[in-house]
């Protein structure tokens, strides 16, 4: 009987021990031009929601989370490698075949979880070069199966003779594709990734990038099925929702939801200044865009409307439970993140992110974040804490130097910049700025 219980014992203690170091797979989910205010646990009263309300209900919410850059290129090689644009050779939106792209040299999530014996797919937009040296197969990606690009790289809105294609890592297998289809490609695609990796009992990454809520939404949201009181907004943005309810089904049915960390998020603000030639396909309407909530600015601008977005974090048994974070925290803390929850080695260079594992983990974590810059094709902001200083030029091209309390102030209307009651904020704040990491970006 003794020896029984002993074998008992030691079986119950190898299962935990081995439960102990299962590596947790990654999901890292990013929306294309996603406002603040556009899903339901952020306050959209049309949009519903379910499955990104439940994660956030489950997991974290953050409410100050800010990508470090308000415009896709930069921002995505920010997310993927956890430093500043201006380190990674992309500090705008590429186009098809420009010499630009994510330089070699960098280090993406992928990169670093490949040799932790992680299997890595990149699904959806890349929009982060589209030469040899710069496709997502040369950055760590076992399997690409995507777009290069936005699906607006088309007539009437951009004068491209660039034919849009899906890619399977560097072959296309869909030449311009319908916009209504592109969502349930990556789903689908997605679903087959995780049930294949469960097959092969190895750890995965994750990164699904949707193509929505980008302009142009209208030819997405007539696909058969969407009817959302949010109108063609509300469609493409159900659609992603009901979609990355099938992609966590999947990872539940496979048995890997106890040891998956879940992440949503968006690229940069909403596209409310869109130009004109988004609006020539006579479908496009100005309120197919989304919005910041009381956040100032958009999409292109460094107030807090382009780079503040959604951010979802959900991992069982690790993740606080219905927690809403209000400390500053942005993208390029992702990566170190992830790293400190999968113990993977860190690249060997200087990154501008922080791990916020205990920010996300523990009840009342109160070390303050660093500072935080904004970067728009040039430096042009800094917030620590709960100051940010913008440095830039107005409409007519004349300096502009504004500084918000962002506690006091959210929506960014009183400029607190040459206010004697303020002069100390606002020479911490400007010695930050001259103290930008990456002086050769300026």
């Amino acid at each position: 009987m003794k020896k029984k219980i002993l074998i008992l014992l030691s079986a119950c203690m190898s299962w935990g021990l081995c439960m102990a170091q299962q590596k947790p797979n990654v999901i890292i989910v990013l929306t294309d031009d996603m406002g603040y205010s556009d899903i339901g646990c952020y306050g959209n009263p049309l949009i519903n929601t379910p499955f990104l309300d439940k994660m956030a209900g489950q997991g974290v919410r953050a409410t100050n989370f800010v990508t470090t850059s308000p415009t896709c290129s930069p921002s995505r090689a920010s997310l993927m490698t956890g430093r500043y644009c201006s380190r990674t050779n992309l500090n705008w939106p590429i186009g098809p075949g420009d010499e630009k792209g994510l330089k070699k040299a960098e280090v993406t999530i992928a990169e670093m979880l490949k040799p932790a014996g992680y299997t890595t797919a990149c699904i959806g937009k890349w929009h982060m070069g589209d030469h040899d040296e710069y496709l997502p197969n040369k950055q760590g990606f076992d399997l690409f199966y995507g777009m290069l690009y936005s699906h607006d790289y088309r007539y009437p809105y951009v004068k491209t003779d660039t034919t849009i294609k899906i890619f399977r890592n560097t072959t296309p297998e869909i030449y311009k594709p319908q916009d209504s289809a592109l969502t349930g490609l990556y789903t689908d695609e997605s679903i087959r990734f995780i049930r294949k990796s469960a097959a092969a009992k190895k750890p995965f990454m994750l990164y699904l990038a949707y193509n929505m809520p980008h302009l142009p939404v209208y030819w997405s949201a007539q696909k058969k099925g969407l009817h959302s009181a949010g109108g063609a907004l509300g469609n493409v943005i159900e659609d992603i929702d009901n979609g990355l309810a099938r992609v966590w089904k999947a990872v539940e049915a496979t048995g890997q939801a106890r040891h998956t960390i879940f992440i949503f998020t968006s690229d940069n603000g909403p596209w409310i200044n869109a130009p004109a030639r988004m609006y020539e396909d006579g479908f496009t309407r100005p309120y197919h865009v989304g919005a910041a909530g009381i956040f100032r600015g958009c999409k292109g601008l460094s107030y807090e409307g382009g780079h503040r977005v959604p951010f979802i974090v959900y991992y069982q048994g690790h993740t606080l439970k219905n927690a809403v974070i209000r400390t500053p925290i942005s993208n390029i803390d992702v990566l170190p993140t992830i790293a400190a929850w999968t113990g993977a080695k860190l690249p060997r260079y200087t990154l501008d992110g922080q791990s916020v594992k205990e920010l996300l983990t523990q009840e009342h974590y109160n070390r303050p974040h660093r500072p935080i810059y904004y970067y728009n094709r040039v430096l042009e902001g800094v917030k620590d804490g709960e100051w940010k200083l913008r440095i830039t030029t107005d409409s007519t091209g004349n300096p502009l130097r504004e500084l918000f309390n962002l506690t006091e102030d959210p929506s960014e209307r009183m400029n607190r910049y040459g206010n004697a009651a303020f002069i100390k904020q606002q020479a911490h704040l400007t010695k930050l700025f001259d103290a930008y990491p990456d002086k050769n970006g300026l």
